[in-house]
């Protein structure tokens, strides 16, 4: 994982703010409101509480050390660990999402400390959450517009196509509206992940592709829909407890698919069709819903003419994994089909 390219690590550049700070219970204050030691940020409240004060108290305080640690920052012992982040930033085209941002920058147990540096730095600006997009860290108010604007195409472009896509497809998606909408973001690998990473409505699925959060094949909602991404992905018709098992190993989630509970679902959503002992196929292939018999009269109704018994039995071999004596076995049920004197079959 990257990590800063200033000798300066983020929790030796703390370390030597907090001591600029003018009483311990400010530094107390702000390890605590960060995380600083031990990875746990603790509320306004719960600080409130052991030094017998406010909440307002605390926020107040807090305030105020933050205060001195943005004019303290400009001091040159601090310094070369802001600029490597600023320039960690501008390279990814100066505005980045506050998880990616940190996981390039720094291992898991540093992040707080990251965290408090891009706090107090001058030229670091925050941007808040929105429905769209993650919190995120910019170095001008023009990088966070024309990422925006960037991954506005780029959502528009996934809507259009309605399918996941690869991580190089996306990124080259992202890549051609980075040259159609600006001239001043650098491009590269790197840049585009940074941009994928600002939208909270693109995801990745378990198969390595992206799309939208709100597709099935992206966000499935529960069982069912677990079910028909593996089956759109094999593209063939599957046995319930198969199925079962892929939805496991994909790991949409920490819980088992249990086969039992995957048939039962499956049988009940008009997606899936039961196309032989246990297997279930798309509706959308092509397979039709019902019974052999059920299979056996529609095809006879759409053929408009008698049919052979070879015919029937090609037919209905099309829509079901079942054995040919099993589809002659149906074709003596004389209330709905008709033997003619020529040995083909009708309706009755």
């Amino acid at each position: 994982m990257p990590q800063l390219t200033s000798s300066i690590q983020p929790q030796e550049a703390t370390k030597l703010l907090l001591k600029k700070l003018p009483s311990r219970r400010m530094r107390d204050v702000v390890e605590r409101r960060f995380g600083l030691k031990g990875g746990k940020r603790h509320t306004l409240d719960a600080i409130g509480k052991e030094y017998k004060i406010t909440r307002e108290r605390v926020r107040q305080i807090e305030t105020d050390a933050l205060r001195h640690l943005a004019e303290s920052s400009t001091s040159s012992d601090i310094q070369p660990t802001l600029h490597a982040l600023e320039a960690h930033i501008r390279n990814h085209g100066s505005v980045m999402a506050e998880p990616h941002l940190f996981a390039t920058v720094a291992v898991a147990r540093l992040h707080p400390h990251v965290r408090l540096l891009m706090n107090v730095g001058r030229q670091f600006q925050s941007v808040d959450e929105t429905d769209d997009y993650r919190e995120r860290w910019a170095l001008d108010r023009a990088a966070v517009e024309r990422g925006e604007k960037i991954m506005t195409g780029v959502v528009r472009d996934l809507e259009g196509r309605g399918a996941p896509v690869s991580e190089k497809e996306l990124h080259e998606t992202i890549g051609r509206n980075v040259r159609e909408l600006t001239e001043e973001t650098p491009e590269g690998e790197h840049v585009f992940a940074a941009l994928r990473e600002t939208h909270k409505l693109i995801r990745k699925n378990p198969y390595g592709e992206y799309g939208l959060t709100s597709w099935t094949t992206v966000n499935p909602r529960g069982v069912r829909d677990k079910a028909y991404v593996v089956l759109n992905k094999e593209r063939k018709p599957m046995h319930f407890e198969n199925v079962a098992r892929a939805i496991t190993n994909a790991g949409w989630s920490k819980k088992k698919a249990h086969p039992q509970t995957v048939h039962n679902e499956l049988i009940k959503d008009s997606r899936f069709v039961l196309v032989g002992r246990g297997l279930y196929a798309l509706k959308e292939w092509g397979y039709e819903p019902g019974t052999v018999k059920d299979v056996m009269v529609s095809t006879l109704k759409e053929a408009s003419q008698p049919m052979t018994k070879d015919d029937v039995i090609q037919k209905v071999l099309g829509q079901r994994f079942v054995k040919a004596p099993t589809i002659l076995l149906n074709l003596q049920n004389k209330s709905l089909f008709r033997r003619l004197d020529d040995g083909k079959y009708t309706l009755v």
